[in-house]
């Protein structure tokens, strides 16, 4: 299980950074459809083959799926004109992106219900309806026609970019370690594996309220060290409460809470580090593939460790919340801003 759940964020540690600087010299609508595609047939065979070929069906999916993030939030860089108007729409494209860990538990195990050979079937035709409407609906029309120079961009320091590619390390490994002990590790108070899929969706749930607030609010824009500042402390937290919850509703607010601060993490880390007035693809490439380093590392150090240190994965990710928190007042200086 273990394995399984690290072959796809693979694919991203291979794809994003690959995909992103293609997409600074080329366009990359065609190669987007194909991805998506791609995407398609892996996810709907899924459960109709060997476990060898779900290995393969796997890593095609994560490859896949390592393309679409950065491209898709490329997409978004180029439209906007105003930073203001940029962060709408990460965070609409980044909401987008965990309607599928709200909605995907719960679906997944309705599907398997009704079509236990294929149960991932009906996510491949949505997921190849989608990369349709892609396909029809790119046009050079929708993008921004400002001066590229007049653009509201910054050239972020390697000390900026390493914090924000830290930023996206502690939230998406943070969710990482709560997932597979969730799987793994099911605590006594979870005795169902639909107990298991609930709680996986209100993760999700707290991640799409993380974007529905910061679409309301220009904290992302405005306030960026403050708001990763909170939020580092909130995912150390909620990690620290998650390894010691013994009830349902103690397992549940510590999900949810870490799935909130996840996803404004990685958000904060995907906006910011695409201000560049260069290489913007590349960049969230890079940011991409680092995120799924975390998905990577997390379950094969899971797998390796014996149980009574499997709680030693938590502890450190809470010391790296620690050790960004005290960072980011140094690295992040006061004149870093899109203006």
């Amino acid at each position: 299980m273990a394995i399984l759940s690290a072959i796809f964020p693979l694919g991203g540690v291979i794809a994003a950074p690959f995909a992103g600087a293609l997409a600074d010299r080329y366009r990359f609508q065609l190669f987007l459809f194909f991805a998506v595609m791609a995407l398609a047939v892996s996810t709907a065979l899924t459960g109709a083959t060997s476990l060898v070929v779900l290995y393969g069906l796997r890593a095609v999916a994560g490859l896949a799926f390592g393309a679409i993030v950065p491209l898709c939030l490329l997409v978004g860089h180029q439209v906007a004109c105003d930073p203001h108007e940029k962060a709408g729409l990460f965070t609409m494209l980044t909401a987008s992106l965990f309607l599928g860990d709200f909605a995907g538990p719960l679906l997944a195990e309705g599907s398997a219900r009704i079509l236990p050979e294929l149960p991932l079937l009906a996510f491949g035709i949505g997921i190849g309806l989608v990369g349709s409407v892609v396909m029809v609906g790119s046009s050079e029309s929708h993008y921004c026609r400002v001066p590229h120079d007049d653009l509201p961009t910054n050239d972020n320091s390697t000390l900026l970019v390493l914090l924000l590619l830290g930023l996206t390390i502690t939230g998406t490994g943070g969710l990482a370690a709560i997932h597979l002990s969730l799987v793994l590790h099911r605590p006594d108070a979870l005795f169902q594996r639909e107990h298991i899929a609930w709680m996986l969706s209100l993760c999700g749930l707290a991640m799409l309220g993380a974007q529905g607030f910061h679409a309301r609010f220009s904290w992302l824009v405005d306030r960026p060290v403050a708001l990763a500042a909170v939020m580092l402390i909130v995912q150390g937290v909620a990690l620290w409460q998650f390894s010691a919850a013994r009830t349902g509703p103690a397992i549940a607010a510590t999900i949810f809470a870490a799935g909130w601060s996840a996803a404004t993490l990685r958000l904060i880390a995907s906006f910011w580090i695409s201000t560049s007035r260069s290489r913007s693809g590349f960049r969230l490439g890079l940011q991409h593939g680092f995120a799924s380093i975390s998905q990577v590392g997390v379950p094969i150090a899971t797998a390796f460790l014996r149980n009574e240190w499997h709680k030693t994965v938590l502890w450190s990710i809470i010391a790296v919340c620690t050790v960004l928190l005290f960072a980011l007042p140094l690295v992040w200086r006061k004149d870093t801003s899109t203006g």
